[in-house]
Order: C-alpha cells, then sequence, then structure tokens
C-alpha cells in the first residue's frame, strides 16, 4: 500500500514560531504531545529565527524533515505554518495518519491540553482511525 515517495502535512498555528519550536524540542512539551519516550531532537537544539528546521530520520518517527514557516497577522503578533514533509522511500497510509494524530495533539498541546498517554487509545484512537480512513482514500 504505497501513497506517495514523499507526502507534505501542513497546519496553521496561531502561536508565534517561538514557542512552536519549543514545543517541538523542549523534552517536557514533546510528552505532551509526542511521546513520552520520543523527541524529534536534542534538547538543546538551537533556534535560528531565520529558518526553524528539523531533519529526523527515526526508527519509529520515520524520515522527516519539520519546518516552521512565519505567517503574518495572529493573535501575539505571528503565526506558524507547521510543514511535515515525511521522506520515505514509500510512505504507508498508517505513518501519514500517524504523523496527522499527532499534529492534532501538538496544537492541542499549544492550547494547554497535553496528551493523557494512559487514555489515549479512549481519547485519540478515533481521530486515528479517521486519519487512517482519509489516508488509504488518497491512494
Amino acid at each position: 500500500m504505497r501513497v506517495s515517495p514523499s507526502h507534505v502535512i501542513e497546519r496553521a498555528v496561531d502561536l508565534p514560531r517561538s514557542i512552536v519550536w519549543s514545543a517541538l524540542v523542549d523534552p517536557d512539551l514533546a510528552e505532551g504531545w509526542l511521546h513520552p519516550t520520543e523527541r524529534l531532537v536534542a534538547e538543546d537544539a538551537p533556534f535560528d529565527p531565520g529558518a526553524a528546521e528539523i531533519e529526523v530520520v527515526s526508527e519509529r518517527l520515520g524520515r522527516l524533515r519539520v519546518e516552521l514557516i512565519e505567517l503574518p497577522g495572529g493573535t501575539r503578533g505571528s503565526g506558524t505554518l507547521v510543514r511535515l514533509e515525511l521522506r520515505e522511500a514509500a510512505v504507508h497510509p498508517a505513518l501519514v495518519a500517524s504523523w496527522n494524530t499527532r499534529l492534532d495533539q501538538l496544537e492541542d498541546l499549544l492550547r494547554g491540553h497535553p496528551v493523557d498517554w494512559a487514555n489515549w487509545e479512549r481519547d485519540r484512537g478515533g481521530d486515528f482511525a479517521d486519519h487512517l480512513r482519509r489516508a488509504r482514500g488518497a491512494q
């Protein structure tokens, strides 16, 4: 079941890039949306206000590039476009669904609602299933 050799997922977040960047790199914040044992980067990753990008190669998370693009406006003066490019040889629907679910979780964390990992299936399982159905339909 191959979707494409790469797949882009984008989300607009109504917060400045520095806040979104913190959620990507801070271990405590990453635990609230990504997974308790997963990290995208080392804790001390520098923030370059000109180009906030992360390249990730992980057995569990996949091969991907995350870019944060500043958007004008927003309730705090600017917003952020989170652009995630999955760079696998074959991007499968389950991987697309997983990252769409993770980005939902990131948005919720940024609104003050981290994932309750003990109840993930109850709280997030339906969202994952919806994303998986859409990803399979996009093939």
